[in-house]
């Protein structure tokens, strides 16, 4: 039997019995030597598909798996709206439109679209990983929990942090209170350097993940009004989809009006700073 079908069968024995399994549980389940079975699964971890408890040695499915579950499963629901929006922001903006979901204390990319007539350069492809914190897509997320549940996530210091991104868990969390209010985010070079970040999330009810849609574009690109229109589109894009599945904050929202508008330039900056939230 090939290593593939051997991959098959210990990925449909795990599924099968929900749990962790060991090399003698595959190899009694399976019928196979325990030399092969060893070999198997570690291969399998070494390539991401599974990952090894430290203390057990029983394998679990790894981070290839995990990712490729969060599109298989949102891909009947919240994130193919999601991936309809981005392709309208991207064919309205011209530039690069995101979907990333909140795994952890991190922003993980599930989707990219690039303009055909953009000129973003640099890019972050699907299975990308970042500090929630330090980017726009990730505080819209952490923004749909409530403080003490980002406080028990994220350290007091933000190591991370660049420009005008927050510095401390406090400064974070006053950032997140103005994203509640205005259902979108603004970052500029703040975790990839000369690139601007727009970014409104959604809660899929059913299963609890918090997913998140923007566009990102060369800061140098941005002019005066810029990120109050591009956060009005991110913002309804995300407020079509809230709606959709049933998101009481984008109910809410939709219920109360638009919000407040945010004033890009109300605290101070410098030139080479651009617009601030």
């Amino acid at each position: 039997m090939s290593t593939l079908a051997n991959a098959r069968d210990v990925l449909r024995l795990m599924a099968r019995l929900r749990r962790d399994v060991t090399v003698t549980d595959v190899a009694g389940e399976l019928g196979l030597p325990k030399s092969s079975v060893s070999r198997t699964l570690s291969m399998m971890a070494g390539y991401g598909f599974l990952e090894r408890d430290p203390v057990t040695r029983a394998y679990r499915p790894g981070e290839l798996i995990m990712e490729a579950s969060y599109h298989f499963r949102a891909s009947r629901g919240t994130v193919s709206l999601l991936e309809e929006e981005a392709a309208r922001l991207v064919s309205e903006t011209g530039y690069t439109g995101y979907v990333d979901v909140l795994d952890g204390s991190e922003s993980l990319v599930l989707h990219m679209r690039v303009s055909a007539i953009g000129s973003l350069h640099a890019y972050t492809p699907a299975g990308t990983r970042a500090p929630a914190y330090a980017s726009s897509m990730g505080r819209a997320l952490l923004a749909r929990l409530e403080d003490d549940q980002v406080t028990r996530l994220v350290d007091d210091r933000l190591e991370h942090s660049v420009g005008q991104a927050p510095k401390t868990r406090a400064e974070l969390l006053t950032q997140l209170a103005r994203v509640r209010a205005d259902g979108w985010e603004f970052s500029r070079g703040e975790y990839v350097p000369g690139v601007a970040g727009i970014s409104g999330a959604v809660l899929d009810g059913d299963t609890g993940q918090i997913f998140g849609i923007g566009i990102a574009l060369p800061a140098q690109e941005l002019r005066d009004g810029m990120p109050e229109q591009f956060g009005r589109a991110v913002r309804d894009a995300a407020l079509r989809v809230g709606k959709r599945i049933g998101d009481p904050y984008w109910l809410r929202f939709a219920a109360a009006g638009s919000g407040r508008s945010r004033g890009v330039s109300a605290r101070p900056g410098t030139a080479d700073d651009g617009p601030v939230p």
